[in-house]
């Protein structure tokens, strides 16, 4: 369905129980696309532009929405499929829920650029006749993110912060990672500044929590356990134990533990314990044998070499799969899968164990990981489009310059062009621009220009784009060029249309 459309439904669902009003305004909370995908649904470009709806979002959305789902959007995409099971059937044997909801809309997404940023807590704006007083939460649960407060109805809304379920620091499909402490940290600010007269908190994804002393609990619980995961982390690291260690060793205090509201049906504490280890360690665990490991396949490859006996190895992990060591069972058939892909009983009986720590699984993202991983074992990689959403094109088409040329930087196979180094003058109407290859490497200065540059292109962002999607024609139509061509069609050469790697394998080499 598309995101619009969810949109819309969502729209006709308030004016069938409120009544019609028109829309004076849409405040993106995040930079995350199920919180702004939509808004087309709602309002229209035209609408915006002639200034009859704002469009308000928290300083620096524009930045983090790009990066997160354009960037790295192949790979996150790809990965986003296991996250939310979007290739699983409903029912007790595939996909029950997401975690956060009951699902995820697999349209396409819509975009419209902010009108208004918010660039401070405290900052006040009256829509329609309604003054609304926003708090920014950098940093939280998305790079760029912003609670509400509306004084006329002691509402509060915490965006994505507070949510019915232990939220992520670290979230499966790849993101940056979150900081704990932040998190906690801007939620008691949220209680300090409209905590004692708050009649009702409603934030993205789950229900309201009405009545004061309900609420002053339900924030603080929910501060209390990013807190734990961050500090506790943190004392385990200086106690000298790895990510794997703490991940196995970390538990809520039991009286955390009882909170429903904020247990794993989405994060983990398991995994959030791992995105504070990579805040503050990265991926390194001091051990020097990490450094330089073998690929999973080699690695596979040499372990069943020394195996000696592949059917030895699987007639033991049957043997262990009846005992209910599934995690165990599906690490090792998983690496004679990568030793030899064509393996299939080793295929199918890492199918039946990944199945079963999927049943196991609280959290929705756990289960969904595991199950599309045991179907994809079975079936192969699957790669029908109906299963993901289909891009992120209005995003794409809003990008400013400076992130078109991060765009191309990032999609340039330097190892094609490691020879390749000129200088272009680029000339935009939102401004000029040096561009500096050096051996295939993209730099850029903005609001500069070389008088000694081998080329100048003189074009629009249109122009620029075609060059990252490849379209010669267009390229050809939209870029002026003077001095030597070659640059441009050697760099062209070069980019990688990543679409094509858009179903990668993940759970075989």
């Amino acid at each position: 369905m598309d995101c619009s459309r969810c949109a819309q439904a969502a729209l006709a669902l308030v004016e069938e129980n409120l009544g019609t009003f028109p829309v004076k305004a849409v405040i993106y909370s995040h930079s995350h696309v199920d919180h702004f995908g939509g808004v087309k649904g709602i309002v229209s470009e035209e609408e915006v532009q002639a200034g009859n709806v704002q469009v308000i979002a928290p300083e620096g959305f524009e930045k983090h929405a790009v990066s997160e789902n354009i960037y790295a959007g192949t790979a996150m995409g790809r990965r986003a499929s296991y996250q939310y099971g979007t290739m699983l059937e409903g029912g007790e044997t595939g996909s029950l829920a997401i975690g956060i909801g009951m699902g995820q809309s697999k349209g396409r997404t819509s975009y419209i650029s902010p009108t208004l940023e918010i660039t401070q807590t405290g900052e006040k704006h009256t829509i329609d006749g309604v003054e609304i007083e926003f708090q920014l939460t950098p940093g939280t649960e998305a790079p760029a993110e912003m609670n509400f407060w509306i004084g006329s109805k002691n509402a509060l809304w915490m965006a994505e912060n507070c949510t019915g379920t232990l939220h992520n620091l670290y979230t499966l499909r790849g993101a940056q990672v979150r900081d704990g402490n932040a998190w906690a940290e801007y939620i008691m600010e949220s209680l300090a500044l409209y905590g004692d007269k708050a009649d009702v908190v409603f934030q993205s994804h789950n229900w309201p929590h009405w009545g004061n002393d309900t609420i002053q609990e339900y924030m603080t619980n929910t501060a209390a356990v990013y807190k734990f995961i961050n500090d506790q982390t943190l004392l385990y690291i200086n106690e000298g134990y790895t990510e794997t260690e703490i991940a196995n060793m970390i538990q809520l205090p039991e009286e955390l533990e009882k909170v429903w509201y904020t247990r794993q049906y989405y994060g983990t504490v398991s995994h959030n314990s791992k995105a504070v280890y990579e805040k503050y360690m990265g991926w390194y665990d001091g051990n020097p044998v990490h450094l330089a490991e073998l690929t999973p396949s080699d690695y596979a490859q040499k372990l069943v070499e020394y195996f000696g006996d592949t059917d030895a190895v699987l007639e033991k992990a049957k043997e262990d799969f009846a005992k209910g060591e599934y995690q165990w069972v599906a690490q090792i058939t998983n690496t004679l899968v990568f030793a030899d892909p064509e393996n299939t009983d080793a295929r199918y009986l890492c199918a039946d164990a990944l199945e079963q720590l999927g049943y196991q699984a609280e959290s929705g993202p756990w289960r969904s990981a595991y199950l599309c991983a045991a179907q994809e074992l079975r079936n192969g990689t699957n790669t029908d489009d109906a299963t993901r959403s289909s891009g992120n094109g209005d995003v794409f088409l809003h990008m400013t310059p400076d992130m078109i040329l991060d765009y191309l930087g990032i999609f340039v196979d330097t190892t094609k062009i490691p020879d390749l180094t000129f200088t272009a003058n680029i000339i935009l109407p939102e401004g000029n621009y040096v561009l500096r290859v050096k051996n295939g490497v993209l730099l850029y200065q903005k609001d500069a220009q070389d008088p000694d540059a081998d080329v100048t292109w003189n074009t629009k962002r249109a122009g620029l784009l075609a060059v990252v999607q490849k379209n010669a024609e267009n390229v050809a139509a939209l870029i002026e060029q003077e001095g030597d061509e070659t640059c441009l069609t050697r760099l062209m050469d070069a980019v990688t249309v990543t679409s094509e790697y858009k179903y990668f394998n993940i759970i075989e080499p």
